[in-house]
């Protein structure tokens, strides 16, 4: 596989839609729409109450997106934490056979150590398309701080790019970026695993990679055996907002976003990010190995309209060009000086 020459991202967010939220992890659905869930807003209704996670379904193309509010309720995923220090958040979803799944996790909100730690997560199964949600309501899927971060391989309209038929998920121990209180260790590896569709409310049915033996993939149904698919210690030094400036030194960068299946290049891209980056990796299969092909650094607060960079970065298969080398990024943030909270899009180009 030749590597990506070079690549370049918008400083700042094109593309804008009248909605309000953060997070929007993005799965295209067999009709043709793009679902999406935000967290902490309303949404695609701007007059509908705030939730801390609202699904939605978005309609059109690049320059002409008309976004739909479809459920905003207590049934969209568990808390199975102290819910007085802990609130849900949507992280990943998939369609695969016109159904839909949403990963969603409980995240520490505490007032000391807010966003720092991730104990469980749960899967969630949707039949009609996001607006009704069933899951284990007893206990999550996953706890113990280990694969508490999930985001689905984004494998195109319905899963169909999927050369087994497998939903394939990544996955993320203790939090969904740098632990600023250090309530748990920074993330520092990014985790694989797979299921059938039909079984993926079924715990045991996942199967985590463990590692390449004569160059095939290894899965294991035991979680205590798995290998990352990436490792990356680096640490970027950052600015952080005055009032944060006594909890944050610097950030790893192994964060909450999105690993898409770019088909007209024929590789995998996760998109990462830091305070003050964002980072691009690709490879050449599921389970790597994955190469750093840019680290984008929006300098210093305070950010302006002009200049910022963002959270949860998410690279939507819908939008990616018919030569691959077009695709937009979704990120927000609310902090630097500058609130872009909303389903907004950058765009990242690349040359191979």
């Amino acid at each position: 596989m030749d590597w990506i020459k070079s690549a370049s991202i918008e400083m700042q967010n094109t593309v804008f839609t009248e909605s309000d939220g953060d997070l929007w992890p993005c799965a295209w659905g067999d009709d043709d729409f793009l679902y999406t869930a935000n967290g902490d807003g309303k949404g695609f209704d701007l007059q509908a109450p705030w939730c801390d996670i609202v699904m939605n379904r978005i309609s059109g193309e690049i320059g002409s997106l008309h976004g739909e509010r479809l459920s905003g309720e207590d049934g969209v995923g568990g808390l199975f934490a102290d819910p007085v220090e802990y609130n849900r958040k949507p992280t990943g979803i998939v369609c695969a056979g016109g159904q839909l799944y949403l990963a969603v996790q409980n995240l520490n909100k505490s007032p000391v150590g807010g966003f720092d730690d991730v104990p469980c997560a749960t899967i969630c199964h949707s039949t009609d398309k996001g607006r009704s949600w069933e899951f284990d309501q007893q206990m999550p899927m996953f706890r113990d701080y280990q694969f508490t971060t999930i985001f689905f391989l984004d494998y195109g309209k319905d899963n169909c790019l999927s050369p087994d038929g497998y939903i394939y998920a990544y996955g993320m121990d203790n939090n969904w970026r740098a632990s600023f209180s250090k309530r748990v260790e920074d993330p520092m590896c990014l985790y694989l695993a797979r299921v059938k569709p039909e079984q993926i409310m079924d715990r045991d049915a996942w199967s985590f990679f463990c590692g390449m033996k004569d160059g095939v993939p290894g899965f294991t149904s035991d979680i205590s055996l798995r290998k990352p698919v990436l490792e990356d210690t680096r640490k970027v030094t950052i600015t952080p907002p005055p009032d944060q400036k006594d909890r944050i030194m610097e950030s790893t960068v192994i964060s909450q976003g999105s690993v898409v299946y770019n088909q007209p290049l024929n590789r995998y891209l996760y998109s990462s990010w830091t305070e003050n980056t964002f980072e691009f990796y690709e490879a050449p299969a599921p389970w790597g190995p994955f190469r750093l092909f840019l680290s984008k650094d929006f300098g210093l607060y305070p950010w302006t309209e002009a200049r910022h960079g963002g959270y949860a970065t998410v690279i939507p298969s819908k939008f990616i060009s018919p030569d691959g080398k077009t695709m937009y990024v979704v990120s927000c943030t609310f902090v630097g000086g500058v609130k872009q909270y909303g389903f907004y899009l950058r765009k990242l180009t690349v040359e191979i």
